[in-house]
């Protein structure tokens, strides 16, 4: 498992604020990685015009918020990662991922969930963050455990691809595991 404290400064990327660039690269890579194994919900194609005026049109709040994770080597773009339902009455939120292809397997993940990990429970004080992925994407569920984050429930039949029904599984870290984690 990974941990925290030294965590933000070891780091060879950064999060930034996500620019017009940053959303048609996004976009790119949805599409690339077949968005039906991206998300369990309704997907709609949009135009590179129309990704870019939904973004700017949806109403921005503490709620969600998405970052570029950014490599500080050569501020290269390596992936996406947000926040969103934050619940300040339960102090939780859900949390979504994605990492360019030409970067993936690189630790890049790892490093981006740690900074906003970082942010979510030691700046925004939360208890519980929490992700949905579905059974078959070994990655992901990889990451979430490299972080320490337990499997809570399991959505039986939720996901569809290609004709079948999988189950999607939901992970959750809580602050008290958080501070417990070691660096590996």
């Amino acid at each position: 498992m990974v941990k925290s404290a030294s965590h933000t400064e070891q780091t060879r990327v950064r999060l930034d604020a996500v620019t017009d660039e940053h959303l048609l690269k996004f976009r790119a890579w949805f599409i690339a990685a077949r968005p039906e194994t991206q998300t369990c919900r309704p997907v709609r194609h949009a135009t590179p015009e129309e990704t870019i005026t939904a973004y700017h049109n949806r109403e921005m709040t503490d709620a969600e918020q998405d970052y570029a994770i950014v490599r500080r080597e050569d501020s290269a773009l390596v992936g996406r990662i947000r926040y969103f339902s934050l619940n300040p009455r339960n102090r939780s939120a859900e949390i979504g991922y994605m990492i360019g292809p030409e970067f993936q397997n690189q630790g890049y993940a790892t490093e981006g969930l740690g900074l906003l990990l970082s942010l979510l429970f030691d700046v925004k004080s939360l208890n519980k963050v929490y992700a949905q992925t579905g059974e078959f994407n070994t990655a992901s569920i990889a990451l979430l455990k490299r972080w320490g984050f337990h499997q809570d429930a399991r959505l039986r039949q939720h996901h569809e691809l290609d004709g079948v029904l999988y189950d999607d599984l939901v992970f959750s870290l809580l602050a008290e595991e958080y501070r417990k984690l070691s660096v590996s």
